[in-house]
């Protein structure tokens, strides 16, 4: 059994539905997208299922229109994330400093670097 083609998150069926209309694919790119429905699941209780259809003829009306909202607000929520991105306008220039350490081989090992191994002489 695979749980990839058995099993999934209906919450990404709603995310993904509320990051389809064209407010959404109009303003942003693919990768922001992406990064959309990453931070919007990511404050989302998952709801794992087999078949949308057992699913939702079992699921009231009033709580399908509330994890509608939920999915909405994540979004939303997500999208200032997205919209206030530390990463733009980062400097990747920044220096990377390597250091070597030296190492005094006569100096006796802590109790914690023993090895536990004894060595063969």
């Amino acid at each position: 059994m695979q749980i990839s083609e058995e099993v999934h998150n209906y919450m990404e069926t709603l995310v993904g539905q509320v990051l389809a209309q064209p407010e959404y694919i109009e303003s942003f790119t693919h990768t922001q997208l992406s990064d959309l429905a990453c931070l919007a699941l990511s404050q989302l209780r998952p709801i794992y299922i087999r078949h949308d259809v057992d699913f939702l003829s079992a699921l009231p009306e009033e709580r399908l229109v509330q994890l509608k909202n939920h999915a909405v607000t994540a979004v939303e929520n997500a999208k200032g994330m997205i919209l206030e991105d530390r990463r733009q306008g980062r400097i990747d220039e920044i220096p990377v400093l390597f250091t070597k350490q030296k190492f005094d081989e006569d100096v006796e090992l802590e109790w914690y670097e023993t090895p536990i191994l004894p060595t063969k002489p």
